[in-house]
């Protein structure tokens, strides 16, 4: 009897010809909804955003993978995994282009008040002069990065192109990298006092949630902006909302938040200055497709027999 795949309806940019690729090796499911009766005889879950901890694998008892269809992972209790001898793997290394994209998208989109000027333009434009969307120059400003991982490294490389001084605070000191592209390690509150733009590239950990809220908002320039393309939860989501709104800060652009979908009640979604898009970063065709590649081959070495390629870093020595 082949062993059972589970492909969550979460996953819906997983490609058929690369499900079909996989049928000669298992029995391969798509599920949506509620497929609580399916987990018990999974051996394999490719997962989107599954809270996948001890209660979940309690009804799994032949889970041996679950293959996270993101680089993120915090969705997933690895310690609980390692506990239960379930690999877990990701998909580095393909994201980091189109989420450094999106970045530069965002950080765009509010200096040059792009969705102002779509609205002025389908609604205003030849009607009155007043209320002209003025922005901003990117030449001379200051973008801090917070976080110097993959994903920030490549939002630095584009950041030579605009001419801005570029810093960054990470708890790892990346010296390589400043004299490659020319960024200054300082410490966390001197890039926040000094950064015109606060664009975040970290990981969500204990030690980092809420690493931003009312204290680090006060240090800010009052001109300053907040860029999130990383995990919600990193900002204190009531307190941005807050010195939004109080204009202790400029604005912000999300393309993340504390609870997903945002509902639409969320206060921070009706205010005028910030830029915000569902979660979209990686929602490109060429990357989704190398997403589900990096995922697909996971899964095939699994069910050959062989150790899963792309097993997350607390996994590198890790062998069931």
């Amino acid at each position: 009897m082949k062993p059972k795949v589970l492909i969550s309806y979460k996953s819906d940019n997983f490609p058929e010809d690369l499900t079909d690729g996989l049928r000669p090796l298992a029995d391969v499911v798509r599920v949506s909804g509620d497929y609580s009766d399916q987990l018990r005889d999974a051996a394999v879950l490719l997962a989107a955003g599954e809270n996948v901890n001890e209660d979940f694998l309690k009804k799994t008892p032949k889970l041996r993978l679950v293959s996270r269809f993101g680089v993120g992972y915090d969705s997933v209790d690895v310690d609980a995994c390692t506990r239960h001898s379930v690999y877990v793997c990701h998909t580095p290394d393909v994201l980091s282009d189109a989420v450094a994209d999106l970045t530069w998208a965002l950080i765009l989109g509010w200096m040059r008040r792009i969705p102002e000027a779509d609205r002025y333009t389908r609604e205003e434009w030849g009607k009155k002069q007043k209320g002209f969307p003025f922005g901003w120059d990117m030449g001379g400003k200051t973008l801090g990065l917070l976080g110097l991982g993959r994903i920030g490294v490549e939002v630095a490389k584009r950041g030579k192109g605009f001419g801005v001084k570029m810093i960054y605070y990470d708890v790892v000191r990346r010296q390589d990298i400043e004299a490659q592209h020319g960024i200054t390690y300082v410490p966390f509150e001197e890039l926040l006092k000094t950064a015109d733009v606060v664009s975040v590239h970290i990981p969500l950990l204990p030690s980092t949630k809420g690493i931003l809220s009312t204290k680090q908002f006060q240090i800010m320039k009052k001109t300053a902006i907040v860029i999130n393309t990383s995990r919600g939860p990193v900002i204190d989501q009531k307190a941005l909302t807050e010195a939004l709104k109080a204009k202790v800060i400029a604005g912000a652009a999300l393309d993340v938040f504390e609870v997903e979908p945002a509902p639409l009640t969320e206060e921070l979604l009706k205010l005028g200055n910030v830029i915000v898009t569902p979660h979209m970063a990686s929602a490109t065709w060429e990357t989704r497709r190398k997403m589900a590649e990096r995922c697909a081959e996971s899964i095939k070495a699994f069910l050959e027999g062989k150790r899963p390629p792309f097993t997350v870093p607390e996994q590198k020595n890790v062998t069931f």
